[in-house]
């Protein structure tokens, strides 16, 4: 009989899928408004409606991947992208 366990580090990927999947979500709607390329209310609209799909994604993937380091990395990234982009674009109309 094979014992080999679905995924290591069950504990980690917890963390990640529970927690950082949720903050990276939230940091991508408000970045997400700065590059499509729809009129103002759609802007908002859309990142909105996708949240609970890109919560999911995240979080299925942070079990999924081969390596706990995976979604960690693609989260972080996403959570710098977005929030250099929410920055810019609240900085922009300032000076």
């Amino acid at each position: 009989m094979n014992n080999k366990k679905t995924f290591t580090a069950t504990r980690r990927r917890h963390l990640i899928a529970c927690v950082l999947a949720l903050v990276t979500a939230v940091i991508m709607i408000p970045g997400m408004t700065t590059y499509l390329p729809f009129q103002m209310n759609e802007q908002i609209l859309l990142p909105i409606l996708l949240f609970p799909v890109i919560w999911t994604a995240l979080f299925i993937y942070a079990y999924l991947a081969q390596k706990v380091w995976q979604p960690f990395l693609v989260m972080i990234a996403l959570c710098v992208s977005h929030g250099l982009l929410s920055f810019w674009a609240l900085t922009q109309g300032q000076g």
